[in-house]
């Protein structure tokens, strides 16, 4: 596959700078779907890559694969990239599916309420971070993640380094290549708060704790109330109350199967594609399905 990265410098739209990778199959399907990938809170836009490496192994319909790269501001971020023309990109004539894992997922259902609308297809949502509001499970869940973002390892003497102790943790489970990409991506240089030469995670400790205990946190109320609304409207049919309009699959491989099992990932993603074209082509593109993995 072929890999693109396009930028976009700070506009009035976005006060930040805008990333994201192109991936193209070797023979791209021209009336096919254009994928939109969200990636999870401290990760990267290139965390998919593995999985993709897989999924383009076959044709499946695709015409290319973009992935969006955080800001503080993801979804506000991503709605610029999507509706800017400066890359040469028209996406609202592309067959747009969204597909996010984890906490990206709340950054895909904020996008929901930005104007212009994005006219996404579909939706596939991987585990996806979708939190009842106010309930103990979902205070639990916030003050575990936040305390965990606080006391993790975040910075070491070298990108080897980080490698090494990474290998040893939760990333031991993580297919090799995923980890490489981590290391490289995820960690770079730090502020004068790191040591001199030392690396860090390029999303700060702060940033991600916010994003969990944050008196307006996004992971939790808006993004669940945007679900909760469409899904009342019929707008984003699931699969509890219309088996027609999505489905549900179950990948080996824990929270983070992206990265775990990038093969079996890739394998869902494939299987979710097929259902979507199958109901496109005898509902009409108008039809919305969401498939969540």
């Amino acid at each position: 596959m072929k890999t693109t990265v396009h930028s976009l410098p700070p506009s009035q739209a976005c006060p930040f700078h805008v990333d994201a990778v192109q991936y193209l199959p070797e023979q791209p399907y021209k009336k096919g779907f254009t994928l939109v990938f969200f990636h999870a809170m401290n990760t990267h836009k290139e965390q998919f890559e593995t999985a993709i490496g897989y999924l383009l192994q076959q044709p499946h319909r695709i015409r290319d694969v973009w992935c969006i790269g955080t800001s503080m501001e993801y979804s506000r971020a991503a709605h610029t990239f999507l509706t800017s023309t400066s890359h040469g990109i028209d996406f609202g004539s592309r067959n747009l599916v969204g597909l996010a894992h984890s906490a990206g997922s709340a950054s895909l259902f904020l996008l929901q309420q930005i104007q212009p609308p994005i006219p996404f297809h579909a939706l596939i949502l991987m585990d996806a971070a979708i939190l009842p509001i106010g309930t103990p499970g979902t205070r639990v869940l916030t003050r575990l993640f936040g305390t965990w973002a606080k006391t993790k390892p975040n910075t070491w003497s070298d990108r080897a380094a980080a490698h090494a102790e990474l290998s040893k943790t939760a990333f031991r489970r993580w297919h090799p290549s995923a980890v490489d990409l981590f290391v490289k991506h995820a960690i770079g240089p730090g502020d004068e708060r790191v040591p001199e030469g030392a690396v860090t995670l390029r999303c700060s400790t702060r940033q991600e704790v916010a994003f969990f205990l944050g008196p307006t946190a996004d992971l939790v109320d808006t993004p669940t109330e945007i679900f909760l609304h469409l899904t009342k409207e019929d707008k984003l049919p699931i699969h509890s109350l219309r088996m027609t309009q999505g489905s549900v699959q179950i990948v080996e491989g824990g929270h983070m199967f992206p990265q775990t099992e990038p093969a079996g990932c890739a394998r869902a993603i494939a299987q979710a594609l097929e259902r979507v074209w199958a109901q496109l082509q005898t509902r009409g593109v108008e039809v919305n399905p969401v498939s969540r993995l």
